[in-house]
């Protein structure tokens, strides 16, 4: 006789409710720029107004601050659309990668190697904006196959001929046609 199989236990989970969940380099990208946005909108607001002091360029310049600040904030939707549909847009992809760098330079410049700036007026500028461009760059080459930067080599490559035998062997087997020279 065959035996029936035990019934289950309903307290335990499921297989499927213990899956983990993982985010693809795509999705992480459209998250990242959705907040990209979000930072830039602000930070570009705070500088407009002059209302958060850790934004300010420290140098006093209030009209350079505003300038800088509607720009900052005319990207912001560049991002969203970047965020929204990456593929229409792909051409304006450079624009994170460059404004982030546009933002850590200067910054660096004024800091470290001229120190026309004290650390505590730039110092959250350059974090977050040296954050965003790590998280640029990591996205960037996690959402690219291996083989994209490292492609293989021809020689390494075996070619099969139209019956399917490989390249090497069809030539070993019959000798090539003699070859003329022709001199013009």
């Amino acid at each position: 006789m065959a035996s029936e199989p035990a019934p289950r236990d309903s307290s335990s989970p499921r297989s499927s409710d213990n899956a983990i969940a993982v985010i693809s380099a795509y999705g992480a990208f459209r998250v990242l720029m959705v907040l990209l946005a979000i930072w830039t909108f602000f930070a570009g607001f705070s500088l407009i107004t002059q209302g958060v002091g850790a934004l300010s360029f420290g140098n006093n310049s209030a009209s350079a601050e505003r300038v800088v600040g509607a720009q900052m904030m005319m990207l912001a939707p560049v991002y969203g659309l970047l965020a929204w549909r990456r593929e229409d847009y792909r051409l304006l992809i450079w624009i994170p990668y460059a404004a982030q760098l546009a933002i850590i330079l200067p910054t660096v410049y004024d800091l470290f190697i001229s120190r026309d700036r004290d650390f505590q007026d730039g110092a959250l500028m350059l974090i977050v904006s040296l954050i965003f461009f790590v998280l640029l760059v990591y996205f960037w080459f996690s959402s690219k196959p291996a083989d994209f930067f490292h492609p293989a080599e021809e020689d390494e490559e075996e070619e099969l001929d139209a019956d399917g035998q490989d390249a090497d062997q069809h030539e070993q087997a019959s000798p090539p046609p003699s070859r003329r020279s022709t001199s013009y």
